[in-house]
């Protein structure tokens, strides 16, 4: 997604289709999200409470993405107070009614469908059976279908006009994801392939995909609906070492920061640095600034865990 959104000569090409990483997203979310709370919605977590826990760790990184966002776009071809409006409603993930939702940070479209998801999640989807889960996941994939052949592509969604279909890549994606979640907590299949084959698969087939006969719109579909599911699934089946598993976590803590901030930075970048050779120096910068991000955000969740008492002192 880093390098669809830099648009470097090289990279920008091979990952002209970047843009399916978002479902990748959606569906490791669901998956994620099934496995660290299902069970607590089911002894008694409300929604509220829930969703202030996802507020109090998508708000620090919109907040970082906003208002780098604001630098890049402030002094350019935007009045002040339009550049101050934009801050405004970013931080508080209000969506503008424009071709561009979120013009400080495009990407943060998906971030808001998340959070949104996360609630239908907490309030309706962990009490429906997984059989009516597939059945309303398989109605969004085909309206998302339709929507995506009538505009020829599947980079829909951080607009107002095309948010519909940003929203039924969620409804499919996200909802596949509680499924295949609770099968692989009851189940636990066997590895199908090596952990490290089967996190990287993913790249070589949105490199691919351009290549191959097919509509825009159909490859995209394809990747969504079929591929991307299988290669979840062979990955979240596999069984790394005890060096990848921490290797994983790192990864782990990095994504959602670098998801929620490289798209600004980049932007930062490409008007200080001199176009792509500043949006290149940015790839750089986005992942050190995540970095930066995932420690503050471990040290802030370690501080708030409660202190043991040693019994010698109850």
């Amino acid at each position: 997604m880093v390098l669809f959104h830099a648009q470097l000569s090289g990279a920008g090409h091979a990952f002209s289709r970047g843009y399916l990483f978002v479902d990748l997203f959606f569906l490791l979310s669901g998956f994620v999200l099934t496995l660290a709370f299902e069970a607590r919605f089911a002894g008694g977590l409300a929604a509220t409470p829930f969703l202030r826990q996802r507020l109090r760790r998508f708000l620090p990184m919109v907040a970082v993405g906003s208002v780098t966002g604001f630098l890049a776009m402030l002094g350019g071809d935007y009045p002040l107070i339009a550049c101050v409006l934009a801050l405004v409603v970013s931080a508080a993930m209000i969506p503008l009614p424009m071709a561009t939702m979120f013009p400080l940070n495009p990407p943060q479209w998906s971030l808001m469908i998340e959070l949104a998801a996360n609630a239908v999640h907490a309030r309706w989807l962990h009490r429906m059976t997984s059989a009516r889960l597939l059945i309303l996941a398989c109605a969004c994939a085909l309206g998302m279908a339709v929507m995506m052949a009538r505009a020829g592509h599947g980079d829909l969604g951080a607009g107002i006009a095309p948010l519909p279909t940003g929203v039924l890549r969620a409804g499919w994606s996200y909802t596949l994801g509680i499924v295949l979640a609770r099968i692989w907590r009851e189940r636990r299949p066997t590895p199908l392939l090596d952990w490290r084959i089967a996190l990287l698969l993913p790249v070589p087939i949105v490199i691919v995909i351009p290549f191959l006969p097919l509509a825009p719109w159909a490859g995209d579909v394809i990747v969504i609906t079929m591929v991307f599911p299988a290669l979840f699934w062979i990955a979240a089946c596999a069984v790394p070492p005890l060096s990848g598993e921490r290797i994983l976590e790192a990864l782990g803590a990095i994504s959602f920061p670098l998801y929620a901030v490289h798209f600004p930075i980049l932007m930062l970048s490409d008007r200080f640095g001199g176009g792509e050779q500043g949006r290149f120096i940015g790839i750089f910068a986005a992942f050190i600034v995540s970095a930066a991000l995932a420690c503050a955000s471990s040290r802030k969740q370690a501080a708030r865990r409660p202190v043991p008492v040693p019994l010698a002192d109850a």
